[in-house]
């Protein structure tokens, strides 16, 4: 589902702000490499490249072949991940003002999930991507 009205954001210490137009979907992506970085899962919705203003200075990191995820230079707030590829880039969703209008659709990677917590909130689980990919990717 995507949404055009503007979402508004940034990092713990401010340092970094963004704009975003049109984020779809928010997912729960429980893979191992989410969990190191975070401590946690994470919850990430996505919107073309171009869709995105940001002013301050962000640090870009390459955590796999695949991703690189974006962190406050100040305060190393995770906020963004992407892969080289993608026409689409991904927000940390706990960081954005608010998520009104922004679908949550399941869980990714529960086979890689931590054991020390359940998933119980009813919405589709999946041992790594849905068959047939992602909703609106």
């Amino acid at each position: 589902m995507a949404d055009d009205r503007v979402h508004t954001g940034g990092c713990f210490c401010g340092a970094v702000t963004y704009r975003a137009t049109a984020l779809r979907d928010i997912w729960f992506c429980h893979c191992r490499q989410c969990r190191s970085l975070t401590g946690h899962y994470i919850a990430a919705c996505r919107t073309g490249r171009e869709n995105y203003q940001i002013a301050g200075e962000l640090r870009w990191t390459a955590v796999s072949e695949q991703s690189s995820h974006g962190f406050c230079a100040s305060c190393s707030s995770p906020l963004f991940w992407s892969t080289e590829h993608s026409p689409n880039m991904s927000v940390l969703a706990g960081s954005l003002d608010h998520t009104r209008g922004i679908e949550t659709c399941g869980h990714i990677f529960v086979a890689e999930k931590g054991d020390y917590y359940e998933i119980a909130d009813g919405l589709p689980q999946y041992a790594g991507y849905p068959e047939g990919g992602m909703q609106g990717q």
